[in-house]
């Protein structure tokens, strides 16, 4: 399984598990806007990212791009491991 592929689905397994979806009513290009996040949602975001892959994220990331697919944050995500 590719990185790309681990982060996609703990980001997807968090924001469903937040959010009590099933995983088939997220995909790679649902707005995060559509999932009515709250500020302690993209907080767990953050954290999970800190915590499962030394990534840290800000709040100013997700303001910058109001329109992030849940795929883009992944591939944001995985672009700060290869570094």
């Amino acid at each position: 399984m590719s990185q790309y592929a681990v982060i996609y689905e703990k980001v997807c397994e968090m924001i469903c598990d937040a959010k009590d979806l099933e995983r088939d009513e997220v995909n790679e290009k649902t707005p995060l806007s559509r999932l009515e996040l709250d500020s302690l949602d993209y907080v767990e975001l953050m954290v999970l990212a800190k915590r499962e892959f030394n990534v840290t994220l800000s709040a100013e990331q997700f303001m910058q791009h109001p329109n992030m697919t849940l795929g883009e944050l992944c591939q944001l995500i995985s672009q700060e491991t290869a570094d």
